[in-house]
């Protein structure tokens, strides 16, 4: 039989099966997208518990330096035209390096399985988060931000939850993820900004009287977020379940695989689309957090808020709050009332509305400091809000690869990429502006770039939106319905000879 040229075949995905898993004992996962919406399978809270520590110990490790990089990087001598550049490269080369090793995760999580990806890829946070609050200049900070990016938890763990979701639930099931890696926000955030410079400030058992943490202001919370992520990779090893199932990839074909496999995703209707729009969104998202971070740190005089480190810790770990609070509650209610698609356009309306506020804090920061904190709270709700994008972009994304789950790895892998590239991008980009911005005098246009910028990076994921279906379902599976089946072209490949040769020595 010839092989066809195509390596694309037709093929329905197949029902749940039990899944032999070990540790912990074998359970039934709802993957199957045929169950009737009308009895909704019930959230496998067991299986997703170690799923969302894993969520919170991933977000604290990203977001402990927010509070003190400008403070670091200061301290490292750094010119103050520089400080929102090198701190926006701080926070974002850890993005930069995930999405370069996206690939890699998903394909050793097709091989190996989600669990030991997850784990293994886990593990380099506990050893190297630590060594972020030893660094004693700029390219330190850097290269261990660098390191911590080669964590599988970007990938791996949106690809468990899908696989654990059912189409009834996965809605609720990302409005928790979601808030997870809010709470892990705030709690980094916290712990960055409360355990920074410890000598003289905290009581003696915190370190108040050690001349060590004198030497190194910035280790202790580093080093406390590297002991709950040792933990995260104990809770993994205990109880993380393995959700791959034995039909999904293999060997046998993985030299030929990525590329044909990424070739196919992006087939799939509505997924460069989302991709793209998930991209914006993230620009959106950390050009805001990435400019904020030197914008609250900045004197007045220069277009800041001249907040102390403490107090710019407990300004994020309140935004990552009140997210936590809001976005199990309202976001659902969002999607039924508006639906998906219209509900995704008024959350990233919230980043230009935030953009147009930052004039108004600058102004109340030098001549209304009580009016200050009003506008601070109402940007904080408005953030919270706009958060809501990364789980309402997850569902869209996902739920176009129901009927492929040959597929979701590479999916996951490919928003992990465009995600990450505008975690790193956006804070760089939007913190060196503001720095910018403050060597021009009150007033002029120069002082305006860091807003005027995010307006315009913010506007062109709300006008994509309107190209999403409006009901925000997944595109009609006979509009594309192809997933890679290279062990069956490969298979055909070699067993042809072979059946010839058999042939010829049977006659």
């Amino acid at each position: 039989m010839q092989v066809p040229d195509s390596t694309l075949h037709y093929r329905r995905s197949p029902s749940p099966i039990p899944i032999p898993l070990s540790p912990p004992p074998a359970i039934r996962l709802p993957l199957s997208p045929d169950g009737p919406s009308d009895n909704p399978v019930p959230v496998p809270w067991r299986q997703l518990a170690p799923l969302l520590f894993f969520s919170v110990s991933d977000a604290m490790t990203y977001a402990v330096i927010f509070p003190i990089i400008s403070d670091m990087v200061t301290s490292f001598g750094v010119p103050p035209d520089k400080i929102g550049l090198y701190a926006g490269i701080g926070e974002g080369v850890m993005m930069l390096v995930e999405a370069i090793a996206a690939p890699t995760w998903a394909r050793l999580a097709d091989k190996y399985g989600r669990r030991p990806a997850l784990i293994a890829g886990f593990s380099v946070c506990m050893f190297v988060c630590p060594l972020v609050g030893f660094s004693g200049a700029v390219w330190h900070v850097v290269l261990w931000r660098a390191c911590l990016g080669l964590n599988s938890g970007g990938v791996v763990t949106k690809l468990i939850a899908t696989e654990l979701s059912h189409t009834s639930n996965r809605a609720q099931i990302f409005s928790i993820l979601s808030p997870s890696f809010s709470i892990g926000m705030l709690f980094g955030t916290f712990l960055g900004g409360e355990l920074a410079h410890p000598y003289g400030r905290l009581p003696s058992w915190l370190g108040g009287a050690s001349e060590f943490w004198r030497r190194h202001p910035f280790a202790l919370p580093c080093i406390l977020v590297g002991v709950i992520d040792a933990i995260a990779v104990v809770v993994g090893l205990l109880f993380l379940v393995e959700t791959k199932r034995a039909s999904q990839s293999g060997s046998g074909s993985e030299k030929h695989q990525p590329k044909s496999q990424f070739s196919a995703a992006l087939k799939v209707p509505g997924f460069v689309l989302m991709t793209v729009v998930f991209l914006l969104f993230q620009v959106s998202t950390f050009s805001w957090d990435g400019m904020y971070t030197v914008f609250t740190y900045t004197q007045p005089a220069q277009g800041g808020l001249g907040l102390p480190v403490d107090t710019i810790g407990l300004l994020y770990s309140a935004n990552y709050l009140f997210s936590f609070a809001m976005n199990p509650i309202f976001l659902p209610k969002m999607q039924k009332r508006f639906g998906s698609t219209l509900a995704l356009g008024i959350v990233l309306a919230m980043w230009p509305t935030l953009a147009l506020l930052i004039p108004i804090t600058q102004w109340t920061a030098v001549h209304a400091r009580w009016a200050m904190w009003g506008v601070l709270l109402v940007q904080l709700i408005m953030r919270a809000v706009g958060a809501f994008g990364w789980a309402m972009c997850d569902i869209l994304t996902m739920t176009l690869f129901d009927d492929y789950p040959d597929l979701m790895a590479t999916a996951s892998a490919i928003s992990i990429i465009s995600g990450a590239g505008g975690r790193a991008i956006g804070p760089a980009v939007s913190g060196w502006l503001f720095s910018i911005s403050t060597q021009y005098p009150a007033g002029s246009l120069l002082r305006q770039i860091s807003w005027m910028y995010m307006v315009a990076v913010t506007i062109p994921a709300v006008l994509l939106v309107r190209f999403i279906p409006r009901d925000g379902s997944r595109p009609s599976k006979e509009e594309y319905e192809a997933v890679p089946m290279l062990e069956a072209s490969e298979r055909e490949a070699n067993d042809g000879p072979k059946r010839a040769r058999t042939s010829a020595m049977e006659v």
